[in-house]
């Protein structure tokens, strides 16, 4: 049904003049469809798989998921405002179109669009691999992995295909609802059969219990995947292990996390400020009806987090407690704490069978409309950036299209190996990969939205950036030692690069491209980018200043200066402390939102409309154009 109605839609703009570009890869869509495809973006793979998953490893450590929201909050106020209006006022169609209007540089513009694009080879990856073991778990095996990537490659494929942004945008709407829904129901559900996590903290809880490892260990020799292992009276055997509470069964997540568990956790948040400049995410600034939607996208992304990260902590700590006892398809190294904890309530009762059913069939459908996305922003960008910007000038609409479902198909092969090798207990170090190669083009975007930084210090800053990368990857960490990751000593460099560069050549004159002037006259300057800005309210940048302090506190190195070890209120300290900084920091950065004034300038020119040309599109209703 809905890429029946992706497809109508898409005929409907081609019918009505939008060019092929355009109704491939725009569209203009009202906050609420906005503010539902956006939650089904940033909260997919890594949150319906990667959560549970992490939780059920490394225990509270999984809460260091809340606080990223925000930073990417920061980085949606920081960015977006001005993209936005210079995407209604220059014309820009690639996500990567501000490069080109600013700096007017072959060589940059490539090197941007690889470092926004490689990145989502990660994502995908993500995405596929999240789909694949979910598949895996719900049918106990039936369809391996590799089947399971198969078929995800061939759905989405087909879809982006038939609707392309509008396929996209439709079913993360329809899936975004369920997932809220069965995500809160999940929570209650876990509550009621399990307890809260308080009342499981201490080691001699109301449900602890004992569970033969002997049994298990004949139980998985013989095959039986549906019988439930012998229990113990008591601990006091060797070949009795406890479950049932924290303190008995996994005492390690009650513990202060490591020094390089910490640094983990900074470089996660620390790496979110660069999540904006995702393709797919640009894209949504693109296609919002107003700027008053896209700020209340960040308002809701904020507040969500709440909504998705906590049941996925909670039911991965259940799952690390109770898995023992529990029958042999639902425990072990190869089953994912999702389909643990799913398969256990589906023998609980016909609700809970179908709590888990409708919540697994759109997580998996929100994990493909995603990964979709993801698709269709990196062909967006490559086929526009590179094979009409570097090879082919002259393209038509049409070859430009196709190109994209050529980028399509080789991304999807590409992440299908690599998902081969790949678990979903990896996803936290592909997280801060992505994101730590795609912090290289933050200089470009950053510098360039507020200062009259010149092509050849982001030149040389990205390029520098990215063989420092390559050599801490490949070779050696310089900051190893002190866990730095490898994308982050990249991007560190870029920075300092950038700053000498630009004191040492003193100019802000870029080199002539003849793609660029073409496209959108002449080159944009900070001084265009302050003109184009006048009437739009951007947010108060001292609150977003003091929420990412906000943010930042929450990594617990205040473990090692005398905080106050143990357990409040039934949890670790730590843990505790972290969760009300993510509530102050999303507090601190939501006012700005709502305190008046818009982000769409009071009236939009004719003149700089004559600028970017006509729209391609024009729906109805004020200030809608469609990109």
């Amino acid at each position: 049904l809905i890429a029946c109605v992706a497809y109508r839609r898409k005929r409907v703009a081609l019918d009505t003049g939008a060019q092929a570009v355009a109704a491939q890869y725009g569209g203009t869509f009202n906050p609420v469809m906005l503010v539902l495809t956006t939650f089904s973006s940033v909260f997919s793979g890594y949150t319906v798989m990667g959560v549970p998953e992490e939780a059920s490893s490394k225990g509270y450590l999984a809460l260091r998921w809340l606080p990223t929201v925000p930073a990417i909050a920061i980085g949606m106020l920081l960015y977006y405002p001005r993209l936005r209006q210079l995407s209604i006022d220059r014309g820009y169609r690639s996500p990567n179109d501000f490069v080109t209007d600013r700096y007017r540089s072959k060589v940059l513009r490539i090197c941007c669009s690889l470092c926004t694009c490689i990145p989502q080879l990660f994502y995908l990856t993500v995405q596929l691999v999240s789909f694949a073991e979910l598949l895996s778990g719900i049918t106990f095996g039936a369809v391996p992995k590799l089947w399971g990537m198969i078929i995800f490659v061939v759905v989405v494929l087909v879809m982006e295909k038939i609707g392309g942004m509008n396929s996209v945008v439709l079913s993360d709407a329809v899936q975004a609802l369920f997932m809220i829904a069965g995500f809160l129901l999940l929570l209650v559900i876990l509550t009621v059969h399990f307890g809260t996590l308080d009342t499981l903290a201490v080691a001699t809880c109301p449900t602890l219990g004992f569970v033969n490892t002997t049994s298990v260990a004949l139980l998985r020799d013989h095959g039986d995947r549906t019988s439930t292992p012998a229990r113990c009276r008591s601990g006091d055997a060797p070949e009795c292990t406890a479950f049932g509470c924290i303190g008995a069964a996994k005492s390690e997540f009650l513990s202060v996390p490591s020094w390089e568990a910490q640094a983990a956790h900074l470089f996660l948040v620390l790496n979110e400020l660069a999540f904006p400049l995702n393709p797919h995410m640009v894209q949504r600034v693109y296609i919002a009806s107003s700027g008053e939607a896209v700020r209340l996208v960040v308002i809701a992304l904020l507040f969500a987090s709440f909504l998705t990260v906590i049941p996925g902590v909670v039911a991965g700590i259940v799952k690390a407690t109770f898995a023992d006892s529990w029958a042999m398809d639902s425990q072990g190294p190869d089953v994912s704490a999702f389909s643990a904890i799913g398969n256990e309530l589906k023998r609980m009762g016909p609700f809970e069978y179908f709590l888990v059913s409708t919540l697994t069939c759109s997580s998996m459908a929100a994990i493909m409309s995603t990964a979709d996305s993801v698709i269709l922003g990196v062909s967006n960008a490559l086929s526009i950036d590179i094979f009409e910007g570097v090879f082919a000038p002259a393209a038509s609409q049409k070859a430009i299209v196709r190109c994209g479902t050529v980028i399509s198909f080789a991304m999807t092969v590409i992440a299908t190996i690599c998902g081969s090798f790949i678990s979903s207990e990896d996803f936290g170090a592909l997280l801060t990969m992505q994101n730590g190669i795609l912090l290289q083009v933050l200089p470009a975007f950053l510098l360039g939205l507020f200062f009259d930084v010149s092509t050849q210090a982001i030149l040389a800053g990205i390029i520098c950036g990215i063989i420092s990368f390559a050599i801490a990857w490949l070779a050696f960490n310089p900051l190893g030692a002190f866990f730095v990751p490898a994308p982050n000593v990249g991007a560190f460099v870029n920075f300092v690069v950038v700053g000498v560069a630009q004191y040492l050549i003193r100019t802000s004159e870029a080199p002539h491209d003849a793609f660029g002037q073409g496209k959108f006259g002449e080159r944009l300057s900070v001084g265009a980018i302050r003109e184009s800005m006048k009437g739009v309210k951007e947010p108060d940048r001292t609150l977003l200043a003091i929420g990412a302090i906000a943010v930042f506190a929450t990594v617990p190195f205040y473990c090692e200066l005398g905080f106050p070890g143990g357990l409040a209120w039934g949890f670790p300290a730590w843990s505790v402390a972290l969760f009300l900084l993510a509530i102050a920091a999303t507090v601190l950065i939501a006012p700005p939102l709502g305190r008046g004034g818009g982000w769409d300038s009071a009236v939009t020119s004719s003149a700089q409309l004559e600028i970017a040309g006509p729209p391609q599109a024009v729906a109805g209703g004020e200030g809608e154009v469609a990109i």
